[in-house]
């Protein structure tokens, strides 16, 4: 019998054990190469998830600024609130509280400002927290044979904060605002004459040609939405000037017509129903506005006289004769002239600007037998006021002259203008070069400025004290997604 050597057994010994080691670090080797493909396909998973998370949450961000557009900017409140989940699957689950008052009266201001907002100025708003709900990835996510559970997505909430923006454009900068005409057919709002704007321009009518708008300006905007951009806009200078092309966000200036209208068109000198953006509707809940028919004679020692045969005359600003302050002042139909009487000499260097600010404003009806013709601005004035014309009707207005009347070289007037369907025509004394304007025009009807010599300069009004609630604004959202649901610990992201 032959005998195998010790060493022999040994080297058997040694191959096995070696053999042993490699199967075991295949072994294991084949299970983290398993676990990897298990959580790569976890992950893929989870991602997937993620992304459809990402869109849902886009979806309600969508979802609840066409809700603000639509039923909370020109709504007196919404008692039924919101409730959306489309296809009821609780992938984008949408749900904002009750709300109530026109978010275009609101008088709260927020200490912070978007500098890519629609205003160049801090405006006022009305803050709807919307709940946001999405399907949430659970921990065990598969079950005891890595079956999928279903049952073990929840219901993720978060916040989304919407804020109703609301502000007056030509006290923030956009110191001449054309608007689109509410007539069918519509009225071109054609700008002709000399008229330089020391800000911005917006023009929602930018399809008009060339010929249609002679105005300089230092900026200019046309929001999307027109067919084309024809018109030729001009800095001071009188060099071209491309129009503003940052990204713009739907604005109204509330009703037209009955519906929230999102094109431009200008109602917000007399509508009951323009969601509290109605400029008479906010002079007539004070007891201190002088309500005058047209026809009716009136005169009122703070200085408003109606001689009821046409002729009405505004005094801003009697003087320190008469410290009581002339109100706002509402006159409806039958008014040829109306007549501003301003200031002179002390009264208008010292006095008259620390007067508060109103409005005068006249609303002629289609049955008006009389019409108004002109409109007489004598001396200057510095006293804060709003001016708004209204023709009613479905038919062109007439047009309104615009008269300065001054022994200045430069008039100066601290008022902004109203215009609806009322086509207005500036003109002034020969002594008058330039005529100023502090505050803006807004109008839906052609607009013409002073001939060959003068010009009519319109300018930021600074003092915006009384006249920012009293001017008619323009209204917009903001929606803000948090990273987290405030208050919890929950990092689940947007």
């Amino acid at each position: 019998m032959k005998t195998i050597p010790l060493s022999l057994h040994a080297r058997r010994g040694g191959i096995l054990a070696v053999s042993l080691v490699a199967i075991g670090f295949i072994t294991i080797s084949f299970t983290v190469w398993v676990g990897l493909l298990s959580q790569r396909g976890r992950t893929s998973e989870v991602e997937e998830h993620a992304s459809r998370r990402r869109l849902a949450a886009w979806n309600t961000r969508s979802a609840i600024r066409e809700y603000a557009l639509e039923r909370l900017i020109t709504s007196s409140g919404d008692t039924d609130g919101f409730d959306f989940d489309p296809g009821n699957t609780g992938w984008t689950h949408t749900t904002a509280p009750a709300t109530s008052g026109y978010p275009m009266e609101s008088n709260t201001r927020l200490a912070g400002l978007n500098g890519f907002s629609f205003s160049w100025d801090y405006p006022y708003s009305k803050v709807v927290d919307a709940t946001a709900g999405t399907l949430a990835l659970g921990f065990n996510f598969t079950g005891p044979n890595n079956e999928r559970v279903e049952a073990s997505y929840s219901n993720s909430a978060s916040f989304l904060k919407t804020y109703v923006r609301s502000r007056c454009p030509v006290l923030g900068g956009d110191l001449l605002i054309v608007h689109r005409s509410s007539l069918v057919p519509p009225v071109a709002p054609a700008v002709s004459g000399n008229i330089t704007v020391n800000g911005r321009v917006l023009h929602f009518v930018p399809e008009l040609a060339a010929t249609a708008y002679s105005a300089r300006s230092i900026r200019f905007a046309a929001p999307p939405g027109a067919t084309a951009m024809t018109l030729r806009p001009t800095d001071l200078n009188g060099n071209d000037i491309p129009p503003s092309n940052l990204g713009w966000t739907p604005v109204t200036f509330g009703r037209a017509g009955g519906v929230t209208d999102l094109a431009g068109r200008l109602n917000v000198i007399d509508d009951i129903n323009n969601g509290g953006n109605s400029l008479r509707q906010k002079l007539n809940a004070s007891a201190a506005t002088i309500q005058n028919g047209g026809g009716t004679a009136i005169s009122d020692p703070r200085g408003f006289e109606n001689n009821g045969s046409g002729l009405v005359t505004v005094t801003p600003c009697v003087g320190p004769s008469n410290p009581a302050d002339l109100p706002s002042v509402v006159v409806d139909s039958e008014v040829n002239e109306i007549v501003i009487e301003g200031q002179t000499g002390a009264n208008f260097d010292g006095y008259a600007q620390f007067r508060p600010a109103i409005a005068v404003v006249y609303i002629q009806r289609e049955t008006s037998t009389r019409k108004l013709q002109t409109i007489r601005l004598r001396k200057q004035d510095r006293r804060r006021f709003i001016l708004a014309i209204k023709q009613e009707g479905n038919t062109p207005g007439l047009p309104v002259n615009v008269i300065v009347e001054d022994v200045n070289s430069i008039s100066e007037w601290n008022m902004v203008i109203l215009a609806e369907n009322t086509p207005l025509n500036f003109s002034a004394d020969t002594a008058v070069s330039q005529i100023r304007l502090f505050g803006g025009i807004q109008t839906n009807a052609p607009l013409a400025g002073p001939g060959a010599g003068q010009s009519l300069a319109i300018g930021l009004q600074s003092d915006t004290r009384g006249l920012i609630r009293l001017t008619p604004r323009a209204a917009w959202v903001e929606t803000i997604m948090p990273d987290k649901i405030p208050g919890s610990t929950n990092e689940n992201s947007w």
